[in-house]
């Protein structure tokens, strides 16, 4: 992992910092328990959350209905509570992907298809993992590390100076390399350098090279890079998700299963909307096969062809 990131605590001393340190602190201490406790911690974290981001819960549950037109209102709001008792657990489980030692975490996943991977690097082809924002987002790219080795990871800065730090330094222990999303050069450079890349586009870019296309019952404006990357660097695209297992899915110890669906054949074409469109098709198969852990949190739809229609607005519903 050649991408270890020194953790600059002398720049995050002053006392304004010192609420997200204790909770650093607890995250790291959510490691010394079994791992098994993080489903019901997670579970009532998800509850609480549920009840007190009342922005949040409205947003998941305008998604879900475009996603879902013929889904009555309980139906929404069971899929909606699922997706944030996920996002609880998501919590405990990045505990464990930041500070979680490799011994106990190599033993927690299966594969699924992960032969297309591997079939594309013996052929010498740079391979693009096209994800998607799950709630299992940061235990599965952990996870992934143990798979397929010497991976790069593309990821979107955070806010918060603290919170930025943090996370790049310890998502740089998943595999080689962590990239920053506007970092086009690096991104390219690693592909060609034979860097599996972890990429998920599946957000809202108001300000890149997009175009729009349908996506989850919408319009969402979606990015040209993965086919332009394809095109530059002759990448395989192979979507990939993980999926939590729980109850009778559980079976030999393993708490995850990643999986890899067949390469995106004949891509990319020559028609950007096309290939854009096949991505988000691609993403969206992953999304409904896994409803509940899906991030429907996020506002997917905000940017529109005609920069003001909002389908999150108050007055929309």
């Amino acid at each position: 992992m050649s991408d270890k990131r020194p953790f600059p605590a002398r720049a995050f001393l002053a006392p304004r910092y010192w609420p997200m340190w204790l909770g650093f602190g607890l995250l790291k201490g959510v490691t010394l328990l079994p791992f098994g406790l993080i489903y019901p911690l997670g579970g009532t974290l998800g509850r609480l959350l549920y009840a007190a981001a009342a922005s949040r819960r409205r947003v998941a549950q305008i998604n879900i209905r475009q996603a879902y037109p013929e889904a009555d209102e309980a139906t929404v709001e069971r899929l909606a509570k699922a997706s944030f008792r996920s996002l609880g657990i998501s919590v405990f489980e990045t505990a464990w992907a930041w500070y979680g030692r490799n011994d106990r975490l190599a033993r927690l996943a299966t594969t699924e298809g992960l032969a297309h991977v591997e079939r594309a690097r013996a052929e010498g082809r740079p391979v693009i993992l096209l994800a998607g924002h799950f709630t299992t987002l940061d235990i599965g790219a952990r996870l992934l590390g143990f798979f397929v080795a010497s991976i790069n990871g593309v990821y979107k800065k955070a806010h918060n100076p603290l919170f930025e730090a943090m996370m790049a330094h310890c998502r740089a222990r998943y595999g080689h390399a962590l990239i920053e999303n506007r970092n086009v050069r690096g991104v390219i450079r690693g592909l060609r350098e034979g860097h599996p890349t972890w990429f998920a586009p599946d957000q809202d870019f108001a300000d890149q090279d997009i175009v729009f296309t349908p996506f989850l019952g919408g319009v969402a404006s979606t990015l040209t890079a993965t086919a332009k990357m394809a095109r530059m660097t002759g990448a395989v695209v192979i979507p990939f998700y993980q999926q939590r297992l729980e109850g009778r899915q559980r079976k030999g110890g393993h708490h995850y299963k990643l999986i890899f669906h067949p390469p995106l054949d004949d891509f990319p074409s020559d028609d950007i909307e096309a290939d854009s469109a096949r991505v988000n098709r691609a993403i969206e198969t992953m999304v409904y096969a896994l409803p509940e852990q899906y991030g429907w949190m996020h506002k997917r739809f905000k940017t529109t062809p005609d920069r003001s229609a909002n389908i999150y607005a108050r007055n929309s519903h």
